[in-house]
């Protein structure tokens, strides 16, 4: 494997509270020996640092009885990590991105007799939930359905510019509170799946910004599906845009993640990824394709099992409407990426390790590289044995 041209990518919170020996990361000293390895082992030049929840307003809340893992189990430590691992991870010549997540606010816990049946994971997500202050002061921005009546708690709509903005204020102070060299934004969200792909993203700002160009009010009349969509697109396109002219001053680069294909997909619904445009208008700097949202990337939980939703014109859970990678790869993806400066990763943390298979989609000239899960390459152990519920 070609050195250097991989992305780890590090879950903090998952490494403290469920990880073994130096896999905690919890001393300067662990993490500098696992820096190196993932260097030497992993080929990685780029660390995407997941920011934990303690540094986001929020609230943890748990059933009767029971306690949020996070503050159950998550041993007290002195590192500040926005100085350390930035200081550390370039000391050894690699760049450190911080790794936010857009559509991830979380949720109010549900009453107990809907958590027996329905639940984020049953080994230590069913009696417990966080939910950030924005999202519970600004209830009504979370994305709703036609009726009015439901809404995807952790999904903001950013048709509203203040939704925006918010984002925007978040991820500038984030960056200024250590010394990265670029912010990846990641689109895959833990939130309860829809029951049916179209269900979400009837929002005010939707409603009144399609009536405006289509004559239609998608509250009460028929209306084209294809410019909905868009129009949900056009708006995560333009948040994009606005945190590129934001963050233009910090000299950041700027990574999205996004499931494999043109849509958003399970759980979120049939949003337009506009990622070409991303592409050739120099909004972005790199795209990682292949996310998931249905499994966690460190432990490989299913996450809301129950819960799958249907009515997707792209579906990377069972593969209907989608080509295999390597089609996607020779057809899709690097046409687009040809000549132009953003560089294209593979996202890796849902796949067992496969050194043939790995060195194939590295031989794509389209491929800059792969991206690994730090937790499960430094937690062979708690993995193996299956000992993280707590």
């Amino acid at each position: 494997m070609d050195k250097l041209r991989n992305i780890v990518s590090v879950s903090w919170t998952d490494h403290l509270v469920f990880g073994k020996d130096d896999g905690r990361l919890n001393t300067v000293d662990a993490l500098n020996r696992r820096m190196k390895k993932w260097q030497t082992e992993l080929g990685a030049g780029i660390l995407h640092w997941r920011c934990s929840r303690d540094r986001i307003n929020g609230r943890f809340y748990s059933g009767k009885g029971y306690r949020h893992f996070f503050q159950a189990k998550k041993t007290t430590t002195d590192l500040d990590d926005f100085k350390v691992v930035p200081h550390l991870a370039h000391k050894l010549g690699l760049e450190v991105y911080l790794y936010v997540s857009l559509f991830d606010e979380g949720w109010p816990l549900a009453p107990k007799r809907i958590r027996e049946k329905s639940y984020h994971n049953k080994m230590h997500g069913q009696h417990v939930s966080w939910q950030s202050d924005f999202s519970k002061t600004h209830s009504d921005d979370v994305v709703v359905d036609r009726t009015l009546k439901h809404r995807q708690w952790g999904v903001m709509c950013l048709g509203n510019p203040e939704v925006r903005k918010h984002f925007i204020r978040r991820y500038r102070r984030l960056l200024e509170s250590g010394d990265f060299d670029g912010l990846f934004v990641c689109l895959r969200s833990q939130s309860k799946p829809a029951d049916f792909a179209d269900q979400y993203g009837f929002n005010e700002p939707i409603r009144q910004e399609y009536l405006n160009s289509h004559g239609k009010d998608i509250w009460i009349e028929d209306f084209d599906l294809k410019l909905w969509r868009n129009l949900l697109g056009d708006y995560l396109t333009v948040f994009l845009t606005e945190l590129r002219h934001a963050i233009r001053d910090l000299d950041m680069m700027i990574a999205v993640g996004v499931p494999r294909g043109s849509i958003l997909g399970p759980p979120l619904g049939n949003t337009t990824l506009q990622w070409p445009k991303w592409v050739r208008e120099g909004i972005i700097d790199h795209l990682i394709i292949d996310q998931n949202s249905s499994k966690c990337p460190s432990m490989w939980h299913e996450l809301w099992p129950m819960h799958r939703g249907y009515g997707y014109l792209e579906n990377y859970l069972n593969g209907d409407g989608m080509m295999t990678l390597e089609e996607d790869l020779s057809r899709t993806y690097g046409p687009i990426l040809d000549g132009n400066p953003a560089k294209l990763y593979i996202a890796r943390q849902w796949q067992n390790r496969s050194d043939a298979q790995e060195k194939d989609l590295l031989k794509h000239l389209s491929v800059q590289g792969l991206v690994f899960s730090s937790f499960r390459f430094d937690n062979p152990g708690p993995i193996r044995r299956n000992d993280w519920s707590v």
